[in-house]
């Protein structure tokens, strides 16, 4: 987001600059011109009439970017987990940066754990797993890295919770019947399926654990919200 923040911002200021530097110009000649012919230079209000037009110029060229930019843009994309072929380029060279990382140094957890984590970014769910899996091969079944795994399946396969992602679960609630990832994963997953009450009892589970990274407010307000889609269903078929 931010390279194509950059991107606009620079095409932009390519494209009005030169209507200010053709304003500055013709307005330098005018008064050399004035002070040739001892004509009387232009007043303040003539100048700033004369700025007007490469300012309307600049914002309606503004106002045409944004306009096409939300009409074509993904903002309705940021919340969703895809396969992405098309990395963007910062990320494509932070996954090459840790992949060499990697080949230099295969057994190196934070290594593996980097790159896991830079192809998840990247949408590229298939090679997270891969990835983890060496991971896990080398730091045995460890809850975290289990419910990273689960998130990565989950994704590839399309946000569904497929036989992989159900087992990896499962592993990784054995080792850690607390642990977050998978319990966050288990609540999503349940609450999008209107299984309303399946996910409060996940969420519930969350908060009677004692780790302190939780977000308890946001559980809380997914909870509440849970609860009143049950009331408005209930509310339905009893009319």
């Amino acid at each position: 987001m931010n390279s194509l923040i950059l991107g606009i911002a620079v095409i932009m200021t390519a494209f009005i600059t030169p209507f200010w530097v053709l304003h500055l110009r013709t307005q330098c000649q005018g008064q050399a011109q004035a002070l040739n012919t001892k004509a009387t230079p232009a007043s303040s209000e003539s100048k700033a009439s004369g700025a007007k037009v490469p300012l309307i110029l600049s914002i309606a060229l503004l106002l045409a970017t944004l306009l096409t930019y939300s009409q074509i843009g993904r903002f309705a994309d940021w919340d969703r987990g895809f396969i992405d072929e098309n990395i963007d380029y910062l990320i494509a060279a932070d996954i090459n940066k840790n992949a060499r990382a990697v080949s230099e140094q295969p057994y190196n957890k934070i290594a593996l754990l980097n790159l896991a984590h830079a192809y998840a970014e990247g949408g590229m769910y298939a090679e997270s797993v891969d990835t983890l899996n060496q991971l896990l091969a080398v730091e045995g079944q460890d809850a975290e890295l289990l419910g990273m795994k689960a998130n990565a399946l989950y994704y590839r396969d399309g946000r569904d919770m497929s036989l992989d992602v159900s087992i990896t679960i499962s592993q990784a609630l054995a080792v850690d019947p607390f642990e977050v990832q998978s319990l966050l994963l288990l609540s999503t997953h349940a609450y999008l399926n209107k299984d309303y009450q399946q996910a409060i009892d996940h969420w519930q589970t969350l908060l009677s654990s004692e780790n302190p990274s939780i977000n308890r407010a946001s559980i809380n307000s997914a909870i509440l919200k849970a609860e009143q889609k049950l009331t408005n269903r209930a509310v339905t078929a009893s009319e």
